[in-house]
């Protein structure tokens, strides 16, 4: 009773922790494939704004590049044409000079310097009056070089940003003097006006050496980017590209930068999208999705929460029913061993009463036959179904031994299940068939073999044939007297079937049987003349 009440116990605990186990498993899992699909999103939509912040940053990039190439190829024409016309005297003729700047857009400013930094013609008024020795524009074409471009400049004239592209003049091979076509960064502005950027973004001109030459929104001084890893890293490498910059060196906004070369020329196209608010956009949404699907995740834990509870009182149930269902087999086995014994004991009775030797044969051999069915129940734990295949060699083994006959037998025996119900009958029957051929077959004592088959018809019914190669019991009358013929006959019919005795070289016995409840239903009938 104690070994009983410990497995019961560790049946409940182990009932237990699968059901926590499986509980907490499920709830893992889940907020993991919750956790996983989230992050997936959350880094498929990082990666998109990325791309999408790279290309819209580029594109603009790209528009930037080609008017600041239309810029510098109109700057570059002027100062050719403004060259040509002077003639090879520098004249100084208005009526050529005006003819030489007419049809310019009016953002552009063109100048004329002699070679002592005097002013000859330009555009803005009282440019006469300022002197341009020092600007580099000019210094650097004195010192030889054929054209300049500056970098952002404050005009001594209008107070505006500006930046210069110079041309040198040369008479006889000599200095002569400069032509400058200057413009405002409100050229930059222009451009602007073809995107459609976000607030906090810019574009800029930058010369190759990191000198900004014109930016928008404007700044308030030059700016030198010569150590800014645009110079240093990204245009040694490539002539475009795209990188994202944590901080501007101008104003600290975290920005995606691209930047272009215009070819031909010193100079390079930025366009900067600032990205906090497409960055706080997408937290935002990122909120909102969690906001939403809180509920959800809750909803997955309280669901993981009321399956322990489930498993837990499936666990209780299961632990009872195990617990009961014990106490059914420990009864059966106790019942089917106690008729067992009691059948024993019966037999042990028989062998002291006083009676003819052949009855007390045929009541040994069918009590044996009783005994050991019972006895094969309870020590496989078959209740329900048993395998005729071993129920069959038991009983028959066990007829045989306790006639005490010495012969062979031989079995063909199919699997199928006997139901409890048809057990018993099963038993008596093969003890009768086999007593009857032990009896009969070889009275005179002659060696023998009893072939044993069952076919399994599928359906709960089974054909059994029991042979021997003895020499055989003759007729069979159809109302039979003996008490062994007629217990034959009527276990045929309690398991709902047919049977013929067949005489060719020994006896025998063909039984069309079922060997379950639903036997009865598919019976087949044999054929009728």
């Amino acid at each position: 009773m104690g070994e009983a009440t410990l497995t019961r116990g560790n049946i409940a605990r182990s009932s237990e922790v699968r059901a926590a186990t499986v509980a907490a498993g499920f709830i893992v899992l889940c907020v993991a494939a919750f956790a996983s699909v989230f992050a997936f999103f959350v880094f498929q939509g990082i990666a998109q704004t990325r791309t999408q912040l790279e290309e819209r940053s580029q594109a603009a990039a790209q528009v930037v590049a080609t008017n600041a190439g239309w810029m510098a190829q109109v700057a570059n024409q002027t100062l050719r044409r403004v060259d040509a016309m002077l003639g090879p005297t520098l004249s100084t003729d208005p009526q050529v000079l005006e003819a030489a700047v007419q049809g310019l857009p009016g953002d552009i400013d063109v100048y004329i310097i002699d070679a002592d930094a005097n002013t000859l013609f330009s555009t803005v008024d009282g440019a006469e009056n300022v002197s341009v020795a020092d600007r580099e524009y000019f210094t650097a074409l004195e010192a030889g070089a054929t054209s300049y471009t500056s970098g952002m400049l404050v005009s001594r004239l209008t107070n505006q940003n500006i930046f210069v592209f110079s041309r040198r003049l040369s008479r006889d091979g000599s200095f002569a003097g400069a032509v400058m076509v200057s413009f405002t960064d409100a050229l930059v502005q222009s451009f602007w006006s073809y995107l459609d950027l976000e607030p906090g973004s810019t574009i800029s001109l930058i010369r190759r050496d990191g000198l900004l030459m014109a930016r928008f929104p404007s700044v308030s001084e030059a700016i030198d980017l010569s150590d800014h890893v645009l110079i240093t890293d990204y245009l040694p490498q490539s002539e475009a590209g795209t990188y994202f910059s944590e901080a501007s060196p101008v104003d600290g906004i975290s920005r995606v930068v691209s930047y272009r070369a215009v070819p031909g020329t010193e100079i390079l196209a930025l366009a900067s999208i600032a990205t906090n608010k497409t960055w706080d956009d997408m937290r935002g949404a990122i909120i909102a999705v969690m906001i939403i699907a809180a509920p959800i995740l809750v909803g997955l834990i309280v669901g993981g929460l009321w399956i322990i509870r489930l498993l837990r009182r499936d666990a209780a149930r299961r632990e009872e029913l195990e617990a009961a269902n014990e106490t059914n087999v420990l009864l059966f086995r106790e019942i089917h061993h106690r008729v067992k014994n009691n059948l024993q004991s019966v037999q042990s009775l028989v062998r002291m009463q006083d009676m003819p030797k052949n009855a007390k044969i045929d009541l040994q051999s069918r009590l044996s036959a009783m005994a050991a069915m019972h006895e094969h129940i309870y020590k496989h734990d078959r209740y329900e179904d048993i395998d005729a295949h071993d129920l069959v060699r038991v009983v028959v083994d066990e007829v045989i031994h306790a006639y005490g006959a010495d012969v062979a037998v031989n079995y063909e025996l199919d699997h199928a299940p006997v139901d409890r119900d048809h057990a018993t009958p099963l038993s008596l029957l093969l003890s009768e068939l086999v007593t009857n051929a032990l009896k009969y077959a070889f009275a005179d004592g002659r060696q023998g073999a009893i072939t044993v088959t069952l076919r399994d018809k599928g359906g709960g019914r089974a054909d059994l044939i029991v042979a021997d190669d003895g020499v055989g019991i003759g007729e069979v009358p159809d109302a039979p007297a003996s008490m062994g013929l007629r217990l034959i006959r009527g276990v045929v019919s309690q398991m709902g079937g047919t049977y013929r005795y067949v005489s060719e070289n020994g006896t025998r016995f063909e039984g069309d049987l079922a060997l379950a409840t639903g036997g009865h239903v598919t019976r087949h009938w044999p054929e009728r003349d």
